[in-house]
């Protein structure tokens, strides 16, 4: 491109100071794109019109970031109206430090979506959008009335990148053509290689989760599961590592006791992500059946230890596996799956731990970061001069 490209990156799902705590996924993603310029606005959701604020933080070379409570509504209420606020403030940040971004990108579809599009219509710059299936799952199931505006917004976009694989075919639903603009875009993870040499396992399956969403991501139906295979597992330990305030906490250690496994499943406490990497490769497998999980980038850091998963179908990283046998995909809801599934893992063990080592590279390929930045920037290229779309931004709008 004749300039370095300056993105505005509006998402809810950015750690900075002022907001509880949040993924690293997206601040990942932009730390990896040094060839480009960026300014973060990261957004707060608030009912009490008296914690809106505005600020900016400090941020590195290359980047502004900018702090924004805004209010809403529980429950989408007023959603449009809400973030037609967002967008108007962003303007004027962007008015008042002169900024002139170059491209929109919105890091969820259903709500920093709306207020990218406003912008990147009214700025008439290319909008790239993120899907990440947990909360537009949730915004499509409750508030229906929305899919025209959502299906022209993706219309408009230039490209639409699916964090969460399994979200797709929901939303291809909306427009057949939307495939033509779509992409995988998967969470970036700090191990990745383009050589898996997997290590002989100890009689560990480990999970790692928090515990304070314990029921989303599994861990009952995990422990049900293996308490059911426990008599087919002998010799293996259920480890689970995660922190958790002390009620959740004692709520699995009541699991544990009824499960009658006490003496083979444990709650490890938390691990710092340095050494979870470590301690990873001699797991025998990694098993996380969550629910409504948007990728799960733990999933993808067992791969590359070279350790089998067990992952949930129709979320998480399913999807992003396609065409490779290196894990199992269940039902969340389905502890005689669960089971099913542990067993298999276990027995099959080297055959799992043997496809992994052949299916490095295309791993690699897959979920490497260099790859996933190299894709975004041809993209970038590619939307030197966006597709035309509607000015008027009311138009067809259902809100």
């Amino acid at each position: 491109m004749s300039q370095r490209p300056l993105i505005l990156h509006i998402t809810g799902d950015y750690p900075e100071p002022t907001r509880t705590p949040t993924t690293l996924a997206v601040k990942t993603f932009i730390s990896n794109l040094t060839d480009c310029d960026h300014v973060i606005v990261s957004l707060t959701r608030t009912a009490d019109p008296r914690r809106t604020l505005l600020r900016e933080l400090p941020a590195p070379a290359g980047q502004r970031l900018f702090a924004m409570h805004h209010f809403g509504l529980p429950l989408g209420v007023g959603l449009m109206a809400s973030f037609r606020v967002v967008a108007r403030r962003i303007e004027q940040v962007l008015a008042a430090h002169d900024l002139q971004p170059t491209h929109v990108h919105a890091h969820r579809l259903t709500f920093d979506g709306i207020a990218a599009w406003l912008l990147a219509q009214r700025r008439a710059i290319p909008l790239l959008v993120s899907v990440r299936g947990e909360v537009e799952s949730k915004v499509f199931r409750f508030k229906p009335t929305y899919a025209p505006f959502y299906t022209r917004l993706l219309r408009d976009a230039h490209r639409i990148y699916y964090v969460s694989a399994w979200f797709r075919s929901q939303l291809e639903r909306l427009d057949a053509d939307l495939g033509n603009k779509a992409r995988l875009l998967p969470n970036i993870v700090a191990n990745t290689q383009i050589q898996i040499t997997p290590r002989a396992p100890a009689q560990r399956i480990m999970a790692v989760a928090n515990l304070d969403i314990y029921r989303k991501k599994g861990i009952d139906r995990l422990i049900a599961g293996f308490a059911a295979a426990a008599a087919q597992l002998p010799g293996v330990t259920l480890d689970i590592v995660g922190a958790g305030r002390r009620e959740n906490v004692e709520a699995l250690q009541r699991l544990i006791e009824v499960s009658g496994h006490r003496a083979s499943i444990r709650l490890r406490g938390p691990l710092a992500n340095a050494a979870l990497l470590a301690e990873l490769p001699t797991a025998l497998a990694f098993a996380l059946p969550s629910r409504n999980e948007t990728f799960g980038m733990v999933y993808t850091e067992a791969l590359f230890a070279g350790v089998p998963i067990l992952y949930s179908r129709g979320t998480g990283v399913d999807g992003h596996l396609d065409g490779l046998d290196i894990g199992v995909a269940v039902a969340p809801d389905d502890t005689e799956a669960i089971a099913a599934a542990l067993i298999e893992l276990a027995r099959h063990n080297d055959r799992f731990r043997a496809n992994i080592a052949a299916g490095a590279k295309e791993l690699y390929r897959r979920f490497d970061a260099s790859a996933q930045v190299a894709m975004y920037m041809d993209d970038l290229a590619a939307a030197r001069k966006p597709a035309p779309c509607a000015k008027n931004e009311n138009g067809a709008v259902h809100a």
